[in-house]
């Protein structure tokens, strides 16, 4: 095994790490949502930050590598992937903070996601949709990613129906729009968290093929909110 193959298997390494500390992270916003916890909202925030500081650390090794080795053809879609899938997963963590500091809203505005029946399908299908991205992550397995990108009209399909819900309960009851826009802006950080796995899984089917397969599928229907 060459010295680049050598540091090329650490960085993956240091991503597939990154990757658990970032399903901590969104764990940790979507359990403190559902116990209208703030305190462990808040703590969410720390965590995001140990993620920002290793998203830049590995970022900069990558930058080393390709300035040290000028690698070409699997090597160098192989750093590539390892940048876009650390500055994702940093993102996704972003959101998961988003989401934990929303908590304060939540309890302050009398929200309650949990009574949207899509709002419980609609984060338990992006939770298992991180999950799947950490496993394609660690094994690069081409028909996962596949998979992952496919199953993004799900998540979108029940982001629109929620959007749909907020917007005619809001009609009705005018008075609940404080509620409405701290619902809106939760379902946007989580709907966020979802299009961050598929550009992931994409990243996954460049790295092993070197197709681009972004902008690929047919037009979604526009945005719900």
């Amino acid at each position: 095994m060459s010295e680049l193959q050598r540091n090329i298997d650490e960085l993956m390494r240091r991503l597939d790490r990154m990757g658990l500390r970032t399903q901590q992270a969104v764990r940790d916003a979507f359990d403190a949502l559902a116990a209208r916890n703030v305190t462990a909202g808040q703590r969410v925030g720390a965590l995001d930050s140990i993620i920002d500081a290793e998203e830049v650390a590995i970022e900069k090794e990558c930058v080393k590598l390709l300035a040290l080795y000028q690698p070409a053809a699997v090597d160098l879609r192989s750093i590539c992937f390892v940048i876009k899938a650390n500055n994702d997963l940093e993102r996704i963590a972003d959101k998961a903070a988003s989401i934990g500091r929303r908590v304060r809203h939540v309890v302050t505005d009398g929200v309650n996601p949990a009574e949207y029946a899509e709002w419980t399908h609609f984060t338990r299908l992006v939770a298992e949709r991180l999950d799947s991205t950490l496993r394609s992550i660690s094994s690069r397995d081409l028909a996962s990613a596949h998979a992952l990108i496919a199953s993004n009209i799900d998540a979108e399909d029940l982001y629109r129906r929620l959007g749909r819900h907020i917007i005619a309960q809001t009609r009705e009851a005018p008075d609940g729009t404080d509620m409405a826009l701290t619902l809106t802006l939760l379902a946007r950080a989580v709907h966020r968290i979802s299009e961050l796995c598929t550009n992931i899984a994409e990243d996954i089917v460049f790295v092993c093929t070197g197709d681009i397969v972004r902008h690929a599928g047919t037009a979604l229907e526009p945005d719900a909110f």
